[in-house]
Order: structure tokens, then sequence, then C-alpha cells
């Protein structure tokens, strides 16, 4: 197996071991975001493994982040795994898209508002973007304490969110979409809507 995605499978299971189960979670943000059709726009691509998963189920998608490390990292564990063909992987600020109003039938984000600078204004643009639907996840305090005593372990500092999920709702609503959130283990998955269509029940 390749060094890189044995580096990739140790941490995760360091985050299971400490509470929080990346793969499970990500399982739950994904039964909750379904269906996903259309054009996909992911802001944040991270280490890739939400790309991953959607490319998994045939999704194609274009994935931004800033940091092109991160990316790289991301495009190599696609590559590894003959998922790249899925994705399209691009290096832009998640506060400045480069996209017209309405480009993708869907926007997802996960654990990326916590690194957001300007979160609000993130979120303005993925709205602006966005025809049809918003999935925004991100960590609970549960999940903020294990990635602090994960990144410790590194001597890394995990800063805290700039915007709490409950902020990112309210943000949603005043902008006019139809908001519910589902929480989890870890994690708080936000589905929004622009059309006036059902998006499930609370839980």
């Amino acid at each position: 197996m390749n060094n890189q995605l044995i580096k990739e499978q140790e941490k995760l299971k360091l985050f299971k071991k400490y509470g929080y189960d990346m793969l499970k979670a990500g399982n739950f943000i994904l039964a909750k975001a379904m269906p996903i059709h259309g054009r996909v726009l992911e802001v944040g691509t991270g280490r890739g493994h939400t790309a991953v998963a959607l490319a998994r189920k045939g999704i194609k998608l274009t994935s931004i982040d800033l940091d092109k490390k991160v990316q790289s990292a991301a495009r190599s564990n696609l590559k590894i795994m003959k998922l790249n063909k899925y994705v399209l992987l691009k290096i832009m600020n998640a506060e400045k898209l480069i996209y017209p109003d309405n480009y993708f039938n869907s926007v997802i984000s996960v654990n990326f508002i916590h690194h957001a600078n300007h979160p609000g204004k993130c979120i303005d643009e993925m709205v602006r973007v966005s025809k049809e639907k918003l999935v925004i996840a991100d960590i609970n305090q549960k999940g903020q304490r294990i990635m602090e005593k994960v990144h410790a372990l590194d001597d890394h500092c995990h800063a805290p969110s700039k915007m709490s999920m409950l902020g990112v709702r309210n943000h949603l609503r005043k902008a006019g979409l139809v908001v519910k959130v589902y929480r989890d283990v870890c994690q708080t998955v936000i589905i929004a809507k622009k059309a006036c269509l059902p998006v499930g029940r609370e839980e």
C-alpha cells in the first residue's frame, strides 16, 4: 500500500481512538446530503476525504482550496484510488469564487468553516453560486476538543472557529434559505435549499 495512504489511515485511526470516527461521520453527511446531481462544488478540499467519498459514488465535482500542500495530497490520494477523473481540483479563495451566480446545482463544504478567516464571506459566496442545495458540515464542541488533542500530539494548535454552526444556520436563514440541522456525535450538518423543496426532518 502507498505510504501516503498508510499515513492517512493511521491518522483516521487516531481520530477514531479519541472518539471521532471520520469515515462514519462522512457517511452521515452524505446520507443527509443526497441526492446530489448536476454540477457540484466542494469548498475546502483538505486532504480529499469528501472528494473521495463523492467520487466513489460516481459523482463528478470541482473542489477548491487555498492550501496547495493539502490539495496536492488530495490529488495524490485520488490518483492512487483511480478516482482523479471525477474531481477537478483548483486553488481558489472561498471568499471570492470565480463562478457566476447559480452555477452549481449543489455546494458542499465539510470541516472548512472552522478554518475560514471570514466565514460569513465564504458562506455568502457558496449561497451565490449554488442553484439548489448547500451542505455545510463542521465539528461541534466535542469534535473541536478531539481536534485539539490530535493536533497537540504534533505540537500544533487547532484554533477554534470564528463562527459557530448556530451562526452558520442563522446566516443562511437571513439569506432566505430553508434550513435543516442534523446533529451527529462530533459534527453538525446543515442542509440549506433555495427552492421550496422538502429538506428532511431535523435530528
